[in-house]
């Protein structure tokens, strides 16, 4: 089963959390897709990047090294109405048990970014999904 979650996030309020906890363990989810597209895509110039995260506090720009964020993407508009820098990369290795949470910023003449996420529905096992919350831990956090 295939689920999308999409919307808009104005200029300066950068993080939003995105909803898939239905209280069930063994429900989880793998991101399949992310992307992040400007508010103003007609605008001539531009860019908007976004970070998809397993919390709020590994919502931040983007950091590889941290495991909690587990998706990257961006564009860049240079005089046309359409993206020609577009890139999203999604760490293979993840599995979501609670929510995300979607970082992003975009320098349009409207300031802010839209999101696209599309996730694949997945059937674990509790011991698995006590290993995935393990997972969303930084390790720098505890």
């Amino acid at each position: 089963m295939i689920r999308t979650l999409r919307g808009t996030v104005d200029a300066n309020q950068g993080v939003r959390r995105l909803i898939v906890d239905d209280g069930n363990p063994t429900h989880a989810y793998r991101v399949v897709e992310f992307h992040v597209i400007s508010n103003d895509p007609s605008t001539s110039a531009g860019d908007c990047y976004g970070t998809l995260s397993l919390s709020e506090d590994g919502a931040r720009t983007w950091t590889l090294s941290d495991n909690r964020q587990i998706g990257w993407a961006g564009h860049v508009l240079n005089g046309t109405s359409a993206p020609v820098n577009t890139m999203s990369v999604i760490d293979p290795d993840h599995i979501v048990v609670r929510d995300l949470w979607v970082f992003g910023e975009g320098t349009t003449s409207a300031p802010g970014y839209q999101y696209l996420v599309v996730l694949e529905k997945l059937d674990i096992s509790e011991d698995r999904a006590v290993l995935a919350l393990i997972k969303e831990r930084s390790q720098d956090d505890i």
